[in-house]
């Protein structure tokens, strides 16, 4: 782990004094040159064969219209080739690739987020080993990021498209409405304390905003963590924390909405995974939110660049752990029942690697993973400074990553279905941590019967 955070901290550290550099080198072309005939008689070569591969990814307006961009951008370097844009929202899209999969009827090209690595790996002929392609230069990636992200069943399962770090996002004018200073280290406890005063102060504005799947992969993932050390289950297939403990952390998580600190959760819940759209949030009513950088760009659109700041991550009071989440952004598979497998590869490599893709993504996916992309947007300082903030925020102290057995599918829907019984009083905080322990190690039991 030591060898994958400090490999993690270089990259932040290069790109920061790179921004700073006198001289910047050559990065290598990665355009092709036709060949020539040298004969007396020429002969036309036969027209490349027309080709369509579809491209499924989630995000924001901003990411859509700049890989939309930068799909124009390859179809006319080569014209032959087509590609269609399948894209929309995070909600559902991870159940649609599944069903996708499972039907034989995926895109050629998938974005995909690395906490699915356990489900997808274990259909691993499903997916191209991308560190097996000629095509692919790997060496613009850290190998330890390769290793830990992307390797998955012996396969490297796709590439990592950004670097993302975690972090506060806030409004600036809200903030300074409530003489709240922006620098403040985030607890939870503070934002139940602050976020109290806040909403008794004016009815109509909170300090917070958590949908449900904050909830299930934010909160319950960073407060035990923050809190004990650990995370509340692992990939040993075991649960890691105590009823006490977890009767504790659901209380917290209770008082949270119950202070009247966030918005109510049915309210939140209507913009799961897109708070960015909720009417308070859009009217400068909602002081803060907790996402990845990656996401940022949306966030920044609402509440315009001058209004907007960053700050750490939230821990908890007198926790023992104040290191915050990291990962890839997301990475780029590709599907290996796809008619077009080699083009699928060259795509990847010139979307990820390539100088113009680089300056047409920007950091619509966070700073870009890629050394030759993200060189290029230094070279033509492109990064959005608030991004880059977060990131190195991030690998100030990066945690130890997120045991993949958290994000599987099924114990995501049984502790979502906890959760929201805590913060509706549908059950009590030590009813709710008895039942999550229960459901939970049944499920873990029969995923390692499974897994075996």
């Amino acid at each position: 782990m030591k060898r994958r955070t400090k490999a993690l901290f270089l990259v932040c550290l290069v790109t920061m004094l790179a921004i700073f550099a006198a001289a910047c080198g050559q990065g290598a072309s990665t355009g092709k040159t036709a060949s020539q005939n040298t004969g007396n008689d020429t002969k036309l070569p036969d027209s490349p064969k027309k080709i369509t591969m579809r491209f499924s990814w989630w995000g924001s307006d901003i990411r859509h219209k700049a890989t939309l961009d930068a799909i124009a951008a390859y179809n006319k370097l080569y014209p032959h080739i087509t590609i269609e844009g399948e894209y929309g929202g995070y909600d559902g899209y991870q159940q649609k690739l599944m069903t996708q999969l499972a039907g034989g009827s995926a895109p050629d090209l998938i974005q995909t987020d690395p906490i699915w690595n356990a489900q997808l790996g274990a259909q691993k002929d499903n997916f191209v080993d991308l560190a097996n392609q000629s095509a692919i230069d790997m060496t613009q990636f850290e190998k330890e990021v390769i290793k830990g992200f992307c390797e998955v069943n012996g396969i490297v399962l796709g590439l990592p498209m950004g670097i993302n770090g975690f972090g506060i996002q806030m409004n600036k004018t809200f903030m300074e409405r409530f003489n709240i200073p922006l620098d403040t280290r985030w607890t939870y406890e503070k934002i139940i304390e602050i976020g109290r005063k806040v909403h008794e102060q004016d009815s109509e504005c909170y300090l917070y905003i958590e949908d449900l799947t904050g909830l299930q992969v934010k909160f319950m993932c960073d407060y035990t963590r923050s809190k004990y050390g650990k995370y509340w289950i692992n990939d040993d297939y075991k649960i890691h924390i105590t009823k006490e403990e977890l009767t504790e952390q659901f209380t917290v998580m209770k008082e949270l909405f119950d202070s009247g600190a966030a918005v109510p959760l049915g309210d939140a819940a209507l913009y799961n995974n897109k708070v960015e759209q909720h009417p308070k949030f859009i009217n400068g009513q909602i002081g803060m939110t907790q996402d990845w950088s990656g996401t940022l760009p949306k966030y920044k659109e609402v509440i315009g660049a001058d209004n907007f700041v960053v700050g750490h991550s939230i821990i908890v009071e007198g926790g023992v752990d104040s290191s915050t989440t990291y990962k890839p952004s997301m990475l780029l598979s590709v599907y290996s029942k796809s008619k077009y497998v080699d083009e699928a590869v060259k795509f990847t490599n010139w979307l990820l690697n390539d100088k113009e893709a680089a300056l047409i993504l920007k950091d619509c996916r966070s700073i870009p993973a890629s050394a030759s992309a993200r060189q290029a947007l230094i070279e033509n300082n492109v990064l959005d400074k608030d991004i880059m903030q977060m990131v190195e925020n991030t690998l100030q102290n990066p945690a130890e990553p997120v045991p993949l057995i958290m994000n599987n599918s099924e114990i995501a829907e049984i502790t979502k279905d906890i959760c929201q019984k805590v913060v509706f009083g549908e059950s009590s905080p030590e009813e709710a941590a008895e039942e999550l322990i229960t459901r939970v190690s049944e499920k873990l039991e029969a995923l390692k019967a499974e897994s075996n």
